[in-house]
């Protein structure tokens, strides 16, 4: 079946049409008619019709105009303008308008029937070039993913991979000289922080993998992998000549609108880590391998760019009990003495096991234990009490199992509560810094991102870090230094409302005193009356 609009300003061309059209197609075109250029218009675009017969002589809008209009919503449908004008602009105009025919009254039933029989034709065409395209897109949806899960693996998991990545960037015409991983984990969390349940909600994953692919593909550019137990991992590439601060702040706001989307979607905790932007393929695991630090990092749900770590170690990797010295490292590393001790204690008794009366290979294993957690003060520039030559020699004259692992949990709640003093002083210098920041340019238009910019983290971990140090977030606390500013302005000088409106950093009189009510309860002029009144009385 095919559309057919008519328009034309005269019922019996209309008429004549229709009659011929039904004669010599019976069942095959579903008809409609319009008797002016706006109704033309109004009706194609409610009935999407396949072919149009457009007069050029209506009412108002006239027939050009009507196609030019239509051009934008109708891109395939085949116009016809049957016309009394044989005036050349007006075939110029047609012929620019992509116009199949221009016919001109009156003319024969044949030329009529031969024309739309044409059209049909290229209508059948256009139908089928469609569907093949729609056909191979459905195709190629299908094996992207497969092809975008090899492409993800070579770069992260295949030492050979030159030629595999190669072949890949041919295949989705990369350009982009490198780029970062963003990390996805999916995780119930317990009450101390601790990501539970892995498992479950890896099976979980599976049924809103798609759901988040399709919100990736929809903020930006880049490859995703499978859903692996409870992990997803995301390419996204990028040119790394552009500035990196910029590149850190894009990454966290796609990752902010993916934590967003998610949220109101799934019912689970989610985690996710963007690691570094590097400038070579060979390069990219290091930004996946930053990418699981960073979420390791974290003391809850949420967003982290390993970037925004202050100072960050990667974990080494060993034969014995892997996850609990990873875990003793990380909490190290955060500073927290119980969980520290509580992971070494796991280490320590499957040491004991393991060697069960080799002092020697126990003290061994510890010396080396002990390196790492130093390694992780040195960081922090902790180094009181820290040499290594010192403390192995301290450790070698111990005799008795029980000995060392007093020793080493005394070496373990110094460095935690180092590490834990330094990593509040380099915060507090940071806030410090970013406070002494706004106290210098608050008079000026400044933003949440200006400030986290001065110090070098991303406005999303900023703000985390202003609220938690200051007790209230960055805006707040701008209203309320520029309004106590303005009120010892008030109290000292004749400024008007307009120049202390300016003076303090606002660009709108209007809205300051809205502030200003907001804050105080009575407006700048009611406030400066009132302190006026009070001097006088002082007087």
């Amino acid at each position: 079946m095919y559309r057919l609009l008519i328009a034309d300003d005269e019922q019996i061309v209309i008429d004549s049409l229709t009659f011929i059209v039904n004669k010599s197609f019976p069942n095959v075109f579903s008809i409609e008619s319009a008797r002016s250029g706006r109704e033309a218009i109004e009706k194609a675009e409610r009935f999407i019709p396949d072919i149009i017969f457009m007069d050029i002589n209506m009412p108002g809008i006239n027939g050009i105009e009507a196609i030019r209009e239509l051009r934008h919503g109708l891109r395939e449908c085949i116009f016809i303008i049957l016309t009394a004008f044989d005036q050349f602009d007006f075939a110029k105009d047609a012929l620019k308008l992509g116009v199949s025919e221009y016919l001109l009254k009156p003319v024969n039933r044949d030329k009529i029937i031969s024309t739309l029989q044409k059209s049909m034709d290229d209508v059948e065409k256009e139908r089928t070039k469609r569907k093949k395209e729609l056909d191979l897109k459905e195709k190629l949806e299908n094996i992207l993913p497969v092809l975008e899960n090899g492409f993800i693996y070579s770069m992260l998991f295949l030492e050979d991979n030159t030629t595999e990545l190669e072949n890949y960037r041919n295949i989705f015409e990369i350009e982009e000289d490198g780029g970062y991983i963003m990390t996805i984990e999916f995780a119930q969390t317990n009450d101390c922080g601790h990501m539970v349940n892995r498992i479950g909600l890896s099976i979980k994953s599976q049924s809103f993998y798609p759901y988040l692919r399709d919100i990736l593909k929809s903020r930006c550019r880049c490859f995703v992998g499978p859903a692996i137990l409870n992990r997803i991992i995301v390419y996204i590439p990028v040119n790394t000549g552009t500035d990196e601060y910029s590149r850190r702040l894009e990454a966290v706001n796609i990752a902010e609108y993916i934590y967003h989307q998610l949220s109101m979607k799934i019912d689970a905790d989610f985690y996710i880590g963007i690691g570094r932007s590097y400038s070579s393929f060979d390069s990219i695991y290091m930004s996946y391998e930053e990418s699981l630090r960073a979420i390791r990092f974290m003391n809850g749900k949420g967003i982290l760019h390993i970037a925004d770590i202050p100072i960050e170690k990667e974990l080494p990797v060993e034969k014995y009990p892997v996850s609990r010295e990873k875990l003793l490292l990380e909490k190290a590393a955060l500073g927290e003495r119980d969980a520290s001790v509580q992971a070494f204690s796991h280490i320590f008794e499957w040491l004991q096991i393991e060697y069960y009366g080799s002092v020697n290979k126990i003290r061994a294993k510890l010396i080396e234990l002990m390196i790492l957690i130093s390694r992780l003060a040195n960081d922090y520039s902790v180094t009181q009490n820290l040499d290594c030559i010192d403390f192995i020699s301290e450790l070698q004259t111990l005799d008795t199992v029980s000995e060392l692992k007093y020793w080493c949990l005394q070496r373990i709640e110094f460095v935690t509560k180092s590490i834990s003093e330094a990593r509040e002083k380099k915060t507090n210098s940071l806030i410090a810094k970013a406070v002494d920041f706004i106290k210098e340019n608050y008079r000026k238009e400044i933003t949440l991102e200006d400030v986290s910019r001065e110090v070098n983290l991303s406005p999303h971990y900023f703000s985390k870090l202003f609220k938690d140090e200051m007790g209230e977030n960055f805006i707040d606390y701008l209203t309320t230094l520029r309004i106590n500013t303005a009120k010892e302005i008030m109290k000292s000088s004749l400024m008007s409302v307009k120049e202390i409106c300016y003076e303090i950093g606002y660009g709108d009189p209007n809205y300051f005193s809205r502030i200003f009510k907001k804050a105080v309860g009575i407006t700048p002029t009611e406030y400066r009356d009132s302190v006026l009144f009070s001097s006088k009385d002082g007087v």
